[in-house]
């Protein structure tokens, strides 16, 4: 699902915001992340790590500047969260000082990164620090550590240096798509630091609260939820399975995913014939492999859905939503068109708050997630290269810090239309000594469903 960003040779029109804000209520998305915040502080599934590949010779007190500039400029980053009157407020403040910029040794991997930014104090919810840096320069050679510092290509020369900046924040004020903003926001920041310019004020924002649907709307809501989730199971596992808080405190197991080459286009080429696009050729397969490892024949897979408006594109914070797409009989002919259809008329009635949902259609006790135990992420969009002034900006893929779900599948659609991903599970699991074989079974149910994939299996790292 992609959603093109603005140029960055588009103007901007701007107003200087309120030094802080008056509370406003939160999101539905933050309500959610602050609860969760609350069940397991600091754990590393609220946290967003990400990656800027930078290339030209970086200054570090400008790099620093130009966050600096960032936060400023977005709400989301120096937000404040409160609970009062039985009701949870969010305040814009003003910028604190600039964030944190770590070193990290040349050719330090996401790992490392990740270690380095581990401190639990690096961000706080109560007094609006959301945003921490780390910086790699890079050795001159292929970055260490592997991970997923392998998705990018170290740009180094002898002439050219490089560098990675690992960014930090709380999943409460970012998303994927904040990323693309912020790494674009950098850059012309940067760029104005580094040649003594002013930024220009900011723009107005819409600090990320959807409108409320009306009192009979909330009614057709929960009816097509209660109806559309009726009965659905759990799925299955051996003994009581994880509790939310046990998931947000699990180590991480990842099992790194690289399609072979062509089978990117054979998806795409198998969309266009179903006339519905990737992403639903993708979620069916994936369905239709934990289906048969599983033994399930009805569950639903969450996946997050982009709820940006147009006037939202360049804006930071969590702007999403997660929806459960309920998948039956995967086996049986037709599964593509009924997985597609289902996850349409989900996004036509995602106005429910993910919350609500689970209120509304939740009829059984269980220490489980609820509604689903399996999550998809699909990532398809455009990584521009951005002008900085001396150097380039481009943002990298990264796989998620923490267990979301009890089995997980970033998937992250490349240049050429190349597909890489990981799947995760909890290391104490029932999944994680089965990441292997349902990779294997993804392939082969994405083969069995492009006429024109290449028959190889998918190469793991």
């Amino acid at each position: 699902m992609r959603l093109e960003l603005p140029s960055q040779q588009q103007p901007h029109r701007y107003q200087q915001p309120e030094p802080q804000s008056q509370p406003r209520p939160v999101s539905p998305a933050e309500r959610q992340f602050w609860f969760a915040e609350r069940i397991a502080p600091g754990s590393p599934a609220w946290r967003v790590l990400s990656a800027i590949r930078v290339e030209g010779p970086l200054d570090r007190a400008a790099l620093t500047e130009a966050a600096r500039r960032v936060v400023a400029r977005h709400p989301a980053l120096r937000s404040v969260f409160t609970a009062e009157g039985g009701r949870l407020l969010r305040t814009v403040v003003p910028a604190a000082a600039e964030p944190p910029l770590l070193p990290l040794a040349p050719g330090a991997g996401f790992r490392d990164a990740e270690r380095a930014l581990s401190a639990p104090d690096l961000l706080d919810l109560d007094h609006g620090r959301h945003l921490a840096l780390a910086l790699a320069p890079d050795p001159g050679a292929a970055e260490a550590d592997g991970a997923p510092d392998t998705y990018a290509t170290a740009t180094a020369t002898a002439t050219v240096p490089a560098a990675t900046l690992y960014v930090l924040t709380h999943h409460i004020a970012y998303d994927g798509l904040s990323h693309e903003v912020f790494t674009a926001d950098l850059a012309r920041a940067y760029a104005r630091t580094v040649a003594g310019e002013p930024e220009p004020p900011a723009p107005p924002r819409s600090h990320g609260t959807p409108p409320e649907p009306s009192a009979a709307r909330r009614e057709e809501l929960v009816a097509y939820w209660r109806a559309a989730l009726d009965g659905v199971p759990d799925l299955p596992v051996e003994g009581p399975g994880p509790s939310q808080r046990e998931l947000a405190g699990a180590e991480v197991r990842t099992h790194r995913v690289r399609f072979a080459d062509g089978l990117g286009p054979a998806v795409r080429d198998a969309a266009r014939r179903a006339a519905c696009p990737p992403f639903a050729v993708l979620l069916t397969a994936y369905g239709q492999a934990l289906a048969e490892l599983s033994g399930a024949d009805d569950f639903c897979v969450g996946t997050p859905v982009s709820l940006r408006t147009p006037d939202q594109a360049d804006e930071i914070g969590c702007l999403l939503t997660t929806l459960p797409v309920r998948l039956r009989n995967l086996d049986a002919p037709g599964a593509l068109p009924r997985a597609w259809e289902t996850f349409t008329d989900g996004v036509l009635h995602m106005e429910l708050p993910y919350d609500e949902t689970v209120r509304a259609t939740r009829t059984r006790p269980s220490r489980r997630m609820p509604l689903h135990q399996a999550l998809f992420a699909y990532e398809s969009w455009q990584r521009p290269l951005h002008p900085a002034g001396p150097v380039r900006m481009h943002t990298v893929p990264v796989y998620p810090l923490g267990a979301q779900a009890e089995i997980q599948f970033q998937l992250n659609e490349l240049p050429g239309a190349r597909l890489e991903g990981v799947l995760q599970a909890p290391a104490d699991g029932v999944w994680a000594d089965r990441l292997p074989a349902l990779a294997a079974a993804v392939t082969r149910r994405l083969v069995a469903s492009a006429p024109n994939a290449p028959t190889t299996e998918e190469k793991v790292r």
